[in-house]
């Protein structure tokens, strides 16, 4: 694994270079202030061959390279991406942030593969209080294996985005919890209605972009999350579409709502790989069960991964803005032993384990991969069942 990306993924990157952009997508049919509601939305993609031995995405470009005035340090606050850490700079990410993604790169034509009908979808969906770019070990990771990854940031709940040439921050009406509740669900289906006119050639969201013209197969889609990115992927299965034939539930907070999707669940046929950790604090122990029960209902096939050394935030990258985050990161506190702490199992070795039963599934559920990887336990520390 000598990739810069195989510390932060587990696994070497995929077969195809990566490259990465950022599009502010404008809902029409939502209006708030008076102007649609807009998504600054991240795309990963696999690049063509001349992109391998480019200079990489630098983080500053996840925030639109400083344009905005005072961005940067707003961005530095303790209320975004500085408080991940004290001293935490963009500068300082600058120099660290491990990507190989390209910015801007052209995007590959799967005709020179055998993905005769378009690179595979899958939607990502950030947790609350979180950052679309926080979770490259699997965005930038599936777009390296030949799938097309989009992630917004969700205004309201993102706690650091940039819309119509302004920083937004959670706060007011939009910040309210049923309102994002609300909305969450209905930015994913937005992301992949807009993705569907991009790959057909026709203008969407109020922009014009013909890189992803005849190269994304939308039929074959994706959702997935990270807590409440998993809260709203399960969401989203509820809508019935018939283009998402899978969804990666990384320990979503299935509690939200009061409990309205385990309650009023209808959707029993896509199949769904669930992922908790079992030191999970957030969940807590309530939480966790509600993703085991959840996972244990499906009529289609539905998978378990459970890390027993891992917590919350072992579905993100937050390792690389600081390797001692906690909550499944270096030590944690536990919740099976309460009043104790614990080492979580080594990131890498967490990602790896996310990684190779994540891209199974997808593999098997959006291109039909046989599925051999979900047939066996291959890594200590971990649980798989198929349901």
């Amino acid at each position: 694994m000598s990739s810069p990306m195989a510390r932060v993924t587990g696994l070497s990157p995929g077969p195809y270079p990566v490259g990465v952009t950022t599009m502010q997508l404008n809902d029409v049919s939502r209006q708030e202030e008076s102007r649609p509601r807009s998504l600054q939305t991240e795309i990963w993609y696999p690049a063509t061959d001349e992109t391998r031995g480019l200079p990489p995405n630098r983080f500053s470009e996840f925030l639109g390279r400083g344009v905005i005035p005072g961005s940067i340090e707003a961005a530095e606050d303790k209320d975004a991406i500085g408080g991940y850490r004290s001293g935490l700079t963009v500068k300082e990410l600058d120099e660290t942030w491990p990507n190989e993604a390209v910015r801007d790169a052209r995007v590959r034509d799967p005709l020179e593969t055998s993905t005769s009908h378009g690179w595979p979808l899958v939607i990502f969906s950030h947790g609350s209080g979180a950052y679309r770019a926080s979770y490259i070990f699997w965005t930038e990771f599936l777009a390296s294996q030949g799938f097309i990854v989009m992630a917004c940031d969700h205004p309201g709940s993102a706690r650091y985005t940039q819309v119509n040439g302004q920083v937004v921050k959670p706060g007011g009406a939009r910040s309210e919890r049923a309102q994002m509740e609300a909305d969450r669900p209905k930015d994913l289906m937005f992301l992949l209605n807009t993705m569907s006119q991009l790959a057909n050639g026709q203008d969407a969201a109020l922009e014009r972009d013909s890189r992803f013209s005849g190269r994304v197969d939308v039929n074959n889609t994706a959702v997935t999350g990270m807590s409440f990115g998993g809260w709203s992927a399960a969401s989203c299965l509820e809508e019935g579409d018939s283009r998402i034939k899978a969804a990666v539930m990384m320990c979503p907070s299935l509690m939200s709502a009061g409990g309205r999707i385990m309650k009023d669940r209808s959707n029993l046929e896509t199949p769904v790989m669930m992922m908790i950790g079992t030191e999970d604090t957030v969940l807590g122990a309530e939480g966790n069960d509600a993703c085991r029960e959840y996972a244990l209902k499906p009529k289609g096939s539905s998978y378990l991964l459970e890390i027993k050394l891992g917590g919350h935030c072992s579905f993100t990258s937050c390792d690389l803005y600081n390797p001692a985050y906690g909550n499944g990161i270096g030590e944690s506190k536990s919740l099976t032993k309460p009043g104790e702490m614990y080492e979580a199992l080594d990131i890498t070795k967490q990602h790896e384990i996310i990684n190779t039963y994540g891209l199974a599934f997808l593999d098997k559920y959006l291109r039909g991969g046989d599925g051999n990887v979900l047939k066996q336990n291959q890594f200590e520390g971990h649980m798989l069942y198929r349901m």
